[in-house]
């Protein structure tokens, strides 16, 4: 759950500099100022770096990910224990953001401090209401393989020092599966839930193949066998987890993957921070796609003109000439696709020309940082069919 909250914290502050509604008067006073009280500034300034700097320390696999390495041997702690600790921290910021008055604070402050008060109350609602670490295996299954991934995927650091903290964290991931066993209930866990994790467990010894073992002679000494030791207990815990998952959780998972209506609004609320309800944001998607589908059709119109035997594409088509016409003119793009074995190059190499268009033309800097193209790691499989790790 912490990974899911930090994460969505740090999203929050990118969506907010474009979200089409403001956050809520609520909790930013309409007489903002650009510049506010110096002392309420520093006050929520100081509050900002605890909730980072011991928030993140609660969080450590999503604290690797996003590039602080402090923590990069150990896992989150989904104990009763470890749960109760993330409470109580979320209770104390939330109760000091409150003694700071908003009003004084600068505008971005203001801002700022909004995003923090949704990403506290989301994460009270996430572990006390919502409960998905009772519920959603995937909360494990993602941990477990994010502890591995996140370390070994960048080269943030020599070899030797990563797989130091893989060794840690390996060592650790034994007791992640058995916090899994005793968290979740399999009346409430959906069946399509269980299923896909049955079939993601595997992933993490993939990670070991792929990341660990072709690594391993970079360690030596006491180093290199403690991570030996590490790896072997870890693949007996993998499938001592799979024989639980197969035998005890897919057989019995009842649960209904629906949330309820009144769930689903509070979490919107808090994934959006904004109060678009599901109505306000349906008719915008609506609205979005009649103009989506216009632009498709007029695409279309170029793509089919003088082509023997291709169906008619009127000014004003009906409803069934337009989805006609947009068929009609995907199925040349369709024409043109790669081979399944022949996607990842394809991508590659789409990948090279864009950029490379992009330079010629300025039309945005192009970091100097390498994008990759690969497969979807095995833990991460089963809900998406493409992903984007940034």
């Amino acid at each position: 759950m912490r990974k899911l909250v930090l994460c969505v914290a740090l999203s929050s502050a990118l969506v907010a500099g474009c979200s089409p509604s403001p956050p809520s008067s609520e909790a930013t006073p309409a007489t903002a100022h650009a510049s506010g009280d110096a002392a309420a500034d520093n006050a929520f300034s100081l509050l900002s770096r605890r909730y980072l700097d011991e928030g993140l320390a609660l969080s450590p696999v999503s604290a690797t990910s996003i590039g602080e390495h402090r923590y990069d041997g150990d896992i989150d702690d989904l104990s009763a224990t470890g749960r109760q600790a993330s409470l109580d921290f979320t209770r104390k910021l939330l109760t000091e953001l409150d003694a700071i008055d908003a009003s004084r604070l600068s505008r971005d402050n203001q801002v700022d401090a909004q995003i923090l008060r949704n990403t506290l109350q989301y994460a009270l609602w996430d572990t006390e209401i919502l409960q998905s670490w009772a519920w959603d295996p995937q909360v494990y299954s993602s941990l477990a393989g994010g502890a591995i991934y996140s370390l070994m995927a960048r080269e943030f650091a020599p070899m030797p020092e990563r797989l130091a903290s893989a060794t840690a964290r390996i060592e650790k991931l034994p007791a992640l599966f058995a916090q899994a066993r005793a968290n979740l209930d399999p009346a409430r866990v959906p069946k399509i839930h269980a299923e896909t994790v049955a079939r993601q467990n595997a992933g993490v010894l993939v990670l070991l193949d792929t990341f660990i073992t072709p690594n391993a002679d970079q360690l030596s000494g006491e180093a290199r066998s403690r991570l030996d030791a590490a790896v072997t207990a870890l693949r007996a815990a993998v499938g001592e987890h799979q024989k639980w998952l197969d035998g005890t959780l897919v057989p019995n998972a009842k649960g209904d993957f629906r949330i309820g209506a009144q769930r689903y609004d509070e979490k919107l609320k808090f994934s959006l921070n904004a109060s678009l309800s599901r109505d306000e944001i349906r008719s915008r998607a609506e609205a979005a796609l009649t103009d989506i589908r216009e632009q498709m059709y007029q695409a279309a119109k170029v793509v089919l003109k003088d082509r023997p035997g291709a169906v008619a594409t009127p000014d004003a088509p009906s409803e069934a000439q337009r989805q006609q016409a947009i068929e009609a003119a995907l199925e040349f793009a369709y024409a043109q696709k790669p081979a399944r074995n022949e996607v990842v190059d394809f991508a590659k190499k789409t990948l090279e020309h864009a950029t490379a268009f992009t330079r010629e033309h300025d039309l945005v800097t192009v970091p100097d940082d390498p994008v990759k193209i690969i497969l979807m790691p095995e833990f991460q499989r089963g809900v998406a069919v493409a992903y984007c790790d940034s």
